[in-house]
Order: structure tokens, then sequence, then C-alpha cells
């Protein structure tokens, strides 16, 4: 062979393999960022799960207070 020939079977080579590497170091920043995506999913579903929970105490606690003061507006007008 000579050495244009070996020249450019090497550089054959060598984009190949470039080519695959990258391709696969894409795919691996791909699905780790995919899976950022569902660890942050999860975060917010877990915040979300607290703030209704918070919600439903406050709205039992502003319940209980509301039972527990007198009705202003029924003792005037008896």
């Amino acid at each position: 062979m000579s050495k244009a020939a070996k020249l450019t079977f090497l550089t054959s080579c060598a984009f190949a393999v470039g080519t695959i590497y990258f391709v696969h170091r894409a795919q691996d920043l791909e699905r780790e960022s995919m899976y950022q995506g569902v660890l942050r999913d999860q975060e917010r579903k877990a915040q979300r799960e607290k703030n209704i929970r918070e919600f439903e105490e406050t709205r039992a606690l502003n319940a209980q207070l509301v039972q527990s003061q007198p009705d202003v507006h029924r003792e005037g007008s008896s």
C-alpha cells in the first residue's frame, strides 16, 4: 500500500473511532440529563404533597378556630 492509502485509511479509522466515541458520550450525557429530570420531578412531587398536607392542616386548624369563636352576629341580633 502506498503512503497516501495508509494515511487515508488511518484517517478514516481515527474519524470513525472519534465519531463513535462522541456519539456514545452524547448519549451518556443525555441519559444523565434525563435522569436529573426524573429526580427533579420526584422532588417537586414530594414538595407538592408536603404543601397539600400543610394546607389541609391549616384548613383544619382554621375550621377549629372558627368553631371555637363566638358567633358575634347571632348574639347581637337576638
